[in-house]
């Protein structure tokens, strides 16, 4: 098996998930031995390198579960389908839009709009999404998004886009670049085909009494990146004259059509310069990211400091002393601290140092630990009021396995803000498993929480 560093892709981040789940149902002693026989074979020393080489593993000696759910469409096959789909809109766009205009007209400011102006705007949006998404705040996200559907058709499990959603994210925003440059490359091919066989003509005009001087200070503002080293993508004060079209004219002199052909350098340059660059330099730098924080989607996925934990720590098989260790271990030496986590302890599910009978928990400060649900409404008030002071990194929800999702534990939950990560953890019945319909509730219950990460994972005696 190669250890190589490979960079994982959405399809990884889903089979994460289901091998996490899977691993829920398996005793903690054999999911223990497993992790440690795949570390000590992994020679990979980043987090996100050491979990590939680990589902690598599982998919060689056991395969991945899929649940018995195909995927018809995979994010290569969605890759060629979007760039495609880009290609061909750029391309009939532009010829529609040539040859849709009376008497072979076609406004030079209405051109500007949809193949300039339209194309700096989604540029605008997609940096301010590529922005919020590395600061690690929620990018925002249209109501209407075409990309779900691909999404969605790709990876049929909601849960997938529930859990992973920042991930998804990233790589639309990567390819809505790619795809944005491909629809422009279609465009100003369509532009010279169109051109070579159906010559237009390049007119301006407006009802709202735009000047020569106004068209003239527009066009050297647009041309100034090049007008140096490109004087014929400019546009000269004559061109502007001639080219100027009022309604009521009913012809246009042989001259003046000629001399109209003149605006297409500058149209052109305008469109590599403020629509195909932009979106080339967006579409590196988030290529650049989507490595970068792909990775770290992979490491902070809910349940993955366990496999980490697991396959870096030792197994213990007797109360000796090993031999290549000196130190005792203590059960807390699996997870090590962890400030950023916080538990709730919900309606009294857990009792008073119970929390260090589990191994999940045991990575929780003992500063850390808030217990609501039995009390008034305004002790719930004061629990709540804590988790939005400290705003931690994760939020660990104990709750009992075999009773059902409660209202109370939602309308408490909901007032928690700052968190982003939240995990439902079910503490099972001594000496008993949880039963498959209870954790089915409690996972749909996590996944309609109102936070951008839920996961729900069954405690574990330590």
């Amino acid at each position: 098996m190669n250890n190589g560093v490979s960079t994982p892709g959405l399809a990884d981040l889903y089979h994460l998930g289901e091998q996490i789940e899977l691993d829920q149902e398996a005793p903690l002693h054999d999911l223990r031995q497993r992790d440690h026989d795949i570390g000590r074979r992994c020679k990979a020393a980043d987090d996100a390198a050491r979990l590939m080489f680990w589902l690598r593993q599982l998919s060689t000696t056991a395969g991945s579960a899929s649940g018995g759910e195909e995927r018809w469409l995979t994010e290569a096959s969605a890759a060629v389908v979007a760039r495609s789909v880009a290609l061909v809109l750029g391309f009939v766009g532009m010829a529609s839009f040539l040859l849709s205009g009376g008497q072979g007209l076609v406004n030079v400011f209405v051109f500007l709009l949809l193949f300039v102006l339209v194309q700096i705007l989604f540029c605008l949006f997609s940096a301010i999404v590529m922005f919020r998404s590395v600061r690690g705040n929620a990018p925002v996200v249209l109501p209407v998004n075409p990309a779900r559907l691909v999404i969605s058709r790709a990876f049929p499990d909601k849960r997938y886009l529930r859990e992973s959603q920042s991930a998804v994210r990233l790589l639309v925003l990567r390819y809505g670049q790619e795809m944005g440059a491909i629809f422009t490359m279609g465009a100003v091919a369509a532009f010279f085909l169109v051109l070579a066989f159906s010559p237009f003509t390049f007119v301006w005009g407006s009802t709202f009494g735009v000047s020569d001087a106004f068209v003239r200070g527009l066009t050297n503002v647009l041309a100034a990146p090049w007008s140096s080293w490109l004087p014929a993508a400019t546009v000269s004060p004559q061109l502007i004259a001639d080219s100027r079209f009022h309604p009521a004219v009913s012809g246009l002199s042989q001259v003046n059509v000629a001399s109209m052909g003149g605006w297409w350098p500058f149209l052109i340059m305008s469109m590599l310069t403020y629509a195909l660059l932009p979106r080339m330099i967006l579409w590196g730098l988030s290529r650049w990211f989507y490595v970068k924080l792909m990775n770290q989607s992979l490491a902070r996925y809910p349940g993955s400091a366990g496999i980490l934990a697991r396959m870096k720590a030792p197994v213990v098989q007797t109360q000796a002393v090993e031999p290549e260790d000196d130190s005792p271990r203590t059960p807390g030496s699996v997870l090590p601290v962890d400030d950023g986590l916080l538990l709730l302890n919900w309606a009294g599910t857990l009792g008073t140092g119970e929390p260090d009978s589990y191994e999940q928990l045991l990575a929780v400060p003992p500063g850390n630990r808030l217990a609501a649900g039995l009390g008034s409404l305004a002790d719930d008030a004061v629990s709540v009021d804590k988790i939005n002071q400290y705003k931690p990194e994760q939020l660990l929800v104990a709750v009992k396995s075999w009773e059902p999702p409660m209202a109370d534990l939602l309308d408490f939950l909901e007032r928690v803000v700052g968190v982003t990560h939240c995990t439902v953890s079910l503490v099972p019945l001594p000496r008993r498993s949880v039963a498959e319909h209870n954790l089915q509730e409690w996972r749909d219950f996590s996944r309609g929480l109102p936070f951008a990460v839920t996961d729900t994972q069954v405690l574990s005696r330590v």
